[in-house]
């Protein structure tokens, strides 16, 4: 299938949202923050919104394949050098959205942010913090795509990047782009973490 990749406007939020809810409704990470399904599953749509609102659509890290009939394959968010930890005042305005997403989920999923900042790295990089595709383009090739295209970009600039892989079956795919596993880590239920390092080609 023949894919185009586009950078997200405000108008494709809700779609890239609805992608990634479907792509991480069943993460360990998500289940780390949501343990029951059926509210994981009800709060994603409007985390990820009020996520890639607020975080990641200025940056122009919002990345997005799309069929040759407008549908939204698959998502990548990236965060540029410097921009991966954001100021204070946009996650201000950022907090009633996640809020209204976590409810009584809050104090965990700032748990494990906290851990994900303390394994981050200090040299400038790309970060990749979400990639997923919708259930019906799952294999087909669309975030293979959004993928190689940015490090594409990476390798044109000289610059590094960096993911954190959440489910160890996906350590070999993330491998197959360059990417080593540089640390791994444990989130407060148990699951197994990979920091994955790529440097620039």
């Amino acid at each position: 299938m023949v894919y185009r990749i586009y950078t997200a406007r405000p108008n494709d939020i809700d779609r890239c949202a609805h992608v990634l809810a479907e792509a991480f409704c069943d993460d360990p990470l998500m289940v780390g923050i949501w343990p029951r399904e059926r509210a994981r599953h009800t709060a994603l749509p409007s985390y990820f919104a009020t996520s890639l609102r607020h975080f990641h659509l200025s940056g122009g890290g919002v990345r997005y394949a799309s069929t040759e009939a407008g549908e939204v394959s698959a998502v990548s968010v990236w965060d540029g050098p410097s921009l991966w930890k954001p100021p204070t005042a946009t996650t201000l305005r950022a907090l009633p959205g996640l809020v209204a997403a976590l409810r009584a989920r809050t104090a965990m999923a700032l748990r494990i942010r906290a851990i994900l900042d303390a394994h981050h790295p200090v040299a400038r990089h790309w970060y990749l913090a979400n990639v997923g595709s919708a259930t019906a383009h799952r294999g087909l090739g669309a975030a293979k795509e959004l993928i190689a295209d940015k490090l594409a970009q990476c390798d044109e600039n000289s610059l590094a990047a960096y993911l954190v892989c959440t489910d160890p079956a996906n350590v070999t795919y993330y491998e197959k782009f360059g990417f080593t596993v540089s640390e791994r880590f444990s989130l407060p239920n148990g699951s197994n973490l990979a920091s994955m390092w790529r440097s620039p080609r």
